[in-house]
């Protein structure tokens, strides 16, 4: 927030520098993000008195100016200034000075004759009417005759103020206008704080006879205050108010207007004023909006209105949105003779969503989204009545409509001194707790150590023995703090035992050359659709955001698949010929819906290969691999997952616990992604692998007896998982077994119509003998016997 230093001086006593000042208010708290110095762009300029005035011999437009600095010999400067006379008080830029326009100007010749400087007019030093009177005048600036000669320009135009923006931060909404910084100064500084007392005279008659005022909703408008002023005489504002809120950053417009946004600048409380020629019906209804309402804004704007919007209506239609902007047809204009004058208290969510659904913000939306105080708006109220007063600009009604349905009560909260040194560290004198506190306003005694503070509703910040001890601290001086030295034993940090995995896993996947990814945890509502999955499955089952960017960003993602085609997509439309990617995320599982408690978050991992070299075996290595690196005993079986390709995926079992799906992505679902090429993706669920307890390492010496080979070729039918036959020959092969290998399946001329031809190596150890042609012929025998149960038949 933009404030005069000037302006705070009306209300406080400043008796340090600037500099000084906003050092000192940024340790109570208050962050100073800038101090422009009024005025710091015009350097050499003075008001100087014309002494004698002369035609340049050269020139039939030019003058030779005789100057009157205020020291030394008159200067002589030459001007083609036709509106000056001998006695005029002008500016005058003197060599080597500076103007706001960016202008350097230097001693030099004109036509011949030497010229010391440059006599300014209004425009070139960037002045209005309301900064200078007559400084709109064709010709040169003619300054009032009782200005000092060889005064600088900055202190005749009274521009010899500072402009501090303070961060006001959102706890503290009090402190959003003038004198809620003007008490925070007086505190700091010590000094004493002037509030304005407003008074006024009022014309006799009634309010009532006037308006009828309702308000149909109490939760949303806690308060409404109401005045009526008559005969309007609509005029600027006088000088003073119209600097208060240029340098605020506001708009002077006319004296009516001015005050209301004076009085928002002053107390923080936004006001709004209506033609009060212009209510139908001689009614204000504070009411929610109706299904197909709309009104156009002060802007010039039409805003279509829904029923959860809050509006000032008249009797037939809405006049102002509440707490936002007023509506056009009921604006003070230059001939409104009545007004009806508005100080209230809306509830901030409402006004928040409002503009927002509405794409509107305004200073006093700002200030209501940040709260403002319900007692606050009688305050406001006053204060714009005694300056309507004040600058003679209307006539008052007697009367006020004032609707609520109750106040705040005053709030007390008792703690100990001791407790407060405490929670600071620091042993401040309770007589200084106490004197800090009610320097603030929060009236405070103590008795016995036990202190008691009523808290105003102005300050709803304060709820507790934290918060009287933070203003406590801030005021008495963060530097009493002594800094002590660290005490107790350090704990070295680690990683947590699913982290450690996690890059483990991240590895090994880079050493297999896949990129690990990052995407969003939230889809689409309908991105799943692509994935071809039934309408009963659980993975529909998702977790819907109350309030999303959009529909893209909508639903809380339980599989990671989508996200990973769409990256491949993405690349191999880029033309990228191939790629391997990972992504480590979570699945968020929904306990029930609608959700009543925190989703499960499921550690997964994601895997999406495309190109040339890839096909359904190169990323079933990878999930060996995967497998293997946690020491799970794996088992793959057919999977039947719509989004798969029918004859190429399968499902892992780790531990006899379903751990993984992978496979070539169905053509239709590719489709759908706009994948022109094969590409093959796995969804490995983390946290089965991750509860996988590690296999001990078991050392063995090294074998002292040959190994014996054999060969197994079989025939089964074309649907006998080749798994299958593997753990029949591991199951007959008991402990001689020492290592099997699928090394040939084969369909074609030979093999008769829906079978297949599968063959294993086999090797058969012994760790105390050399193996005899019995032993190895028994078990043997017991493979072919487990073979011919799983569906083989030994080819002869």
């Amino acid at each position: 927030m933009k404030i005069s230093l000037n302006q705070l001086k009306n209300y406080v006593d400043i008796n340090v520098p600037v500099e000084e000042l906003c050092e000192r208010m940024v340790l109570a708290g208050f962050e100073v993000e800038s101090i422009e110095a009024e005025g710091e762009n015009i350097v050499n300029v003075v008001a100087a008195k014309i002494v004698d005035l002369a035609p340049h011999e050269n020139s039939d437009h030019l003058q030779i100016c005789q100057m009157d600095i205020g020291k030394g010999e008159p200067i002589q400067i030459v001007t083609g200034a036709q509106n000056i006379s001998v006695g005029d008080i002008v500016p005058a830029a003197l060599n080597d000075s500076y103007l706001p326009n960016g202008a350097h100007i230097v001693a030099g010749k004109l036509r011949g004759v030497d010229s010391n400087g440059m006599l300014c007019s209004g425009e070139e030093l960037c002045l209005t009417e309301a900064d200078y009177e007559g400084a709109s005048v064709n010709g040169i600036l003619i300054l009032k005759p009782d200005v000092l000669v060889g005064t600088d320009m900055r202190e005749v135009l009274g521009l010899d103020d500072y402009i501090i923006d303070f961060k006001i931060t959102a706890n503290r909404p009090d402190c959003n206008c003038f004198l809620g910084v003007a008490k925070e100064i007086g505190v700091v500084l010590g000094t004493k704080y002037n509030a304005p007392v407003p008074s006024y005279k009022t014309v006799g008659e009634s309010i009532t006879d006037y308006i009828d005022l309702k308000v149909e909703n109490y939760d949303l408008c806690p308060r409404y205050m109401g005045r009526i002023v008559k005969n309007l005489r609509i005029k600027e504002s006088p000088v003073w108010m119209q600097k208060a809120l240029t340098k605020s950053g506001m708009r002077p417009i006319n004296n009516i207007v001015d005050i209301t946004n004076f009085v928002m600048l002053e107390t923080g409380q936004p006001m709004h004023a209506f033609n009060y020629d212009d209510l139908a019906n001689k009614q204000i209804i504070v009411r929610n909006a109706r299904d197909g309402e709309s009104i156009m804004t002060l802007d010039g704007k039409e805003y279509k209105l829904n029923p959860d919007m809050l509006v000032i209506a008249d009797g037939e239609k809405p006049s102002c949105l509440a707490g936002i902007m007023g509506g056009k047809e009921s604006e003070i204009e230059e001939d409104t003779k009545n007004l009806f004058l508005e100080s209230a208290k809306f509830r901030r969510d409402n006004v928040r969503h409002t503009g927002r659904a509405l794409g509107i913000r305004t200073e006093a939306s700002g200030r209501f989204e940040k709260g403002t105080d319900i007692l606050n708006v009688e305050f406001a109220m006053e204060r714009a009545l005694g300056l309507i007063y004040e600058l003679d600009a209307g006539d008052i009604i007697d009367g006020t409509l004032d609707k609520y349905e109750s106040l705040p009560e005053e709030r007390v909260l008792t703690v100990t001194a001791k407790s407060i040194t405490d929670l600071i560290g620091v042993e401040v004198p309770e007589e200084t707790m106490v004197s800090i506190l009610n320097s603030l306003q929060l009236p405070t005694t103590i008795k016995d150590g036990v202190i008691t503070c009523k808290v105003p509703s102005i300050r709803d910040d304060i709820e507790g023995r934290a918060d009287l001890a933070e203003e406590i601290m801030r005021i008495y001086g963060y530097d009493h703090i002594v800094g002590t030295a660290m005490r107790g034993n350090v704990a070295r940090g680690t990683k947590l035992p699913e982290r450690i995995k996690a890059d483990k896993l991240k590895a090994l996947l880079n050493g297999l050359g896949a990129y690990e990814i990052a995407t969003y945890s939230f889809i689409g509502s309908k991105a799943i659709d692509a994935l071809l999955l039934d309408e009963n499955d659980e993975r529909r089952n998702a977790v819907k955001l109350l309030n999303p960017l959009g529909d893209e960003y909508s639903t809380m993602r339980t599989q990671l698949t989508t996200s990973m085609l769409t990256v491949l997509a993405t690349n191999a439309n880029r033309k990228i010929a191939d790629g391997r990617f990972f992504e480590i995320s979570k699945r968020f599982i929904p306990k029930s819906l609608p959700v009543t408690e925190q989703p499960d978050e499921l550690p997964t991992m994601s895997i999406g290969i495309y190109g040339k070299d890839e096909d359904f075996f190169t990323l079933k290595g990878i999930i060996e691999d995967v497998m293997k690196l946690f020491g799970a005993h794996t088992e793959y079986k057919r999977s039947a997952e719509p989004y798969l390709h029918p004859g190429r995926q399968a499902v892992v079992l780790a531990n006899n616990v379903e751990a993984a799906v992978f496979g070539e992505v169905h053509p239709t679902v590719a489709a759908n992604f706009e994948l022109e090429t094969k590409v093959y993706v796995a969804e490995v669920k983390l946290d089965v692998l991750y509860n996988i307890k590690k296999r001990k390492t078991v050392y063995k010496p090294l074998p002292k007896f040959p190994a014996v080979e054999r060969d197994f070729a079989m025939l089964c039918d074309i649907d006998t998982p080749v798994g299958a036959l593997e753990k029949a020959i591991i199951s007959g092969g008991s402990r001689l077994l020492e290592k099997v290998e699928l090394f040939d399946v084969y369909t074609g001329s030979q093999i008769p119509e829906g079978k297949k031809s599968v063959a294993f190596s086999v090797w058969f150890r012994s760790a105390d003998a050399t193996l005899t042609d019995a032993q190895i012929e028994e078990v043997s025998e017991r493979i072919i016997k487990k073979l011919e149960a799983a569906g083989g038949i030994l080819r002869k």
